[in-house]
C-alpha cells in the first residue's frame, strides 16, 4: 500500500497549502513531459501517477479523513459509516495528466505555469465537474539539473556545488544563456532520484516570476561498496580451502575500520554474512543505520596434480 504522505514528502499534520506546494514540486519533477530525453520514462510515469493519487486523496478533506483512519483500502471501499465516498474511489483510474491540468490550469508543462492561487486551501474539486483555475500566469518554466554524488556524501552528508544554465530574457525580447552555481546540502541517507528544489533561481523573463531549479541526485558507483536500499554490500576474497574448511576474514567498513568475521560454514555461491548496523544512515533518522552485507569471491587453484585431484575426489565423494 502506498504511503501518500511519504510520496509527497509530508508529515501527517501537513496543512492544505503544504500539500499543494508538495504536489507542485513533485508533479513537475516526475512529469515525463518535463524529461523528454530521460531513458526512465516508465519509472517517471509510475511516480507521476503516485503523486497524482496522493494529491487527489490528501487535497480533499473528507477523503483525507478516511485515508487517515482507514488507509488506502478505506478510500477504495468508501470508508465506513457516514464518512464514506459512495462506492469508494478507484485510485487506479486517476489520470495524473488530468490532475496536473486541473492544478496548473494547463496540460503542457512547458507553458508558463501559474502561481499557487488556484490551489489555496486545496480548492480543486476532483470529485465534481469543475476545478478552480489558477490566477495570473506568472512563473517561468523550471530548470532541471542532475548532481552526481558519492557514497561518502550519502554516508557522512556533504555540501556540494551544483551548476546549471538558465535563460535570461530582457524587456526588449532578447535572451541569453547564463550559468549559475549554488551550494546545496546532501543529507545523510540521500538516494538517487531525490529532488532538491532551489526556488526562484531558474530562468527569468519580464512579467514572470523567476523559475525554480530542480536538482536530481544521482549516486555514483563506489570502488569497494555497493548500495542495496540502506544496506552496503562488500565482496571479500577467500581461497577454496578456506571456503570449505572455514577461516576468519577481515571486512572493511565505510569509516575505514576492519572487522573480523568468522566463517564456520561452507561458502556456497549465495552465501552472505550480515553485520547489523554497519550500513548507511537512514534518511530522516541518522541515529539508525542499515546493515553491512558480506559476499565472498572464492579463488580456485590454477593447477592440480593427478595425485591432488585423486585425493580431493576421494574426500568430496566420501560426503
Amino acid at each position: 500500500m502506498a504511503d501518500y504522505y511519504g510520496v509527497l514528502g509530508l508529515a501527517r499534520q501537513a496543512e492544505d497549502d503544504e500539500i499543494a506546494k508538495a504536489y507542485r514540486r513533485y508533479a513537475l519533477a516526475y512529469n515525463p513531459q518535463c524529461h523528454p530525453d530521460s531513458p526512465n520514462q516508465k519509472e517517471l510515469m509510475h511516480k507521476f501517477k503516485l503523486v497524482g493519487q496522493a494529491y487527489t486523496v490528501l487535497s480533499d478533506r473528507k477523503t483525507r479523513a478516511i485515508y487517515d483512519q482507514y488507509g488506502e483500502e478505506g478510500v477504495r471501499h468508501g470508508g465506513t459509516g457516514n464518512q464514506g465516498i459512495p462506492g469508494g474511489l478507484d485510485l487506479d483510474t486517476i489520470n495524473p495528466n488530468r490532475v496536473f491540468e486541473k492544478f496548473f490550469g494547463l496540460s503542457d508543462p512547458f507553458q508558463q505555469i501559474g502561481d499557487m492561487g488556484g490551489a489555496q486551501n486545496n480548492s480543486h474539486d476532483f470529485f465534481g465537474t469543475t476545478a478552480v483555475q489558477p490566477k495570473a500566469v506568472v512563473k517561468h518554466a523550471p530548470v532541471y539539473v542532475t548532481l552526481p554524488i558519492s557514497l561518502e556524501d550519502v554516508f557522512y552528508g556533504a555540501s556540494r556545488k551544483v551548476t546549471w544554465t538558465k535563460t535570461v530574457t530582457s524587456a526588449e525580447g532578447g535572451s541569453l544563456m547564463s550559468s549559475e552555481s549554488y551550494e546545496i546540502k546532501v543529507e545523510k541517507g540521500a538516494k538517487t532520484d531525490d529532488v532538491i528544489t532551489l526556488g526562484g533561481r531558474g530562468s527569468v523573463a519580464p512579467n514572470l516570476l523567476p523559475g525554480d531549479v530542480f536538482v536530481r541526485l544521482e549516486l555514483q558507483p563506489h570502488k569497494l561498496f555497493k548500495r542495496e536500499e540502506d544496506n552496503l554490500v562488500v565482496t571479500v576474497p577467500v581461497s577454496l580451502s578456506d571456503a570449505l574448511c572455514g577461516t576468519t576474514v577481515t571486512v572493511p567498513t565505510m569509516e575505514g575500520r576492519e572487522l573480523p568475521v568468522l566463517i564456520d560454514e561452507i561458502v556456497h555461491p549465495e552465501y552472505r554474512t550480515t553485520i547489523k548496523g554497519e550500513g548507511l544512515p537512514l534518511h530522516g533518522d541518522h541515529s539508525s543505520r542499515g546493515d553491512l552485507i558480506v559476499e565472498y569471491k572464492v579463488s580456485f587453484p590454477g593447477f592440480l596434480t593427478l595425485e591432488q585431484k585423486s585425493e580431493l575426489r576421494r574426500v568430496l565423494e566420501a560426503n
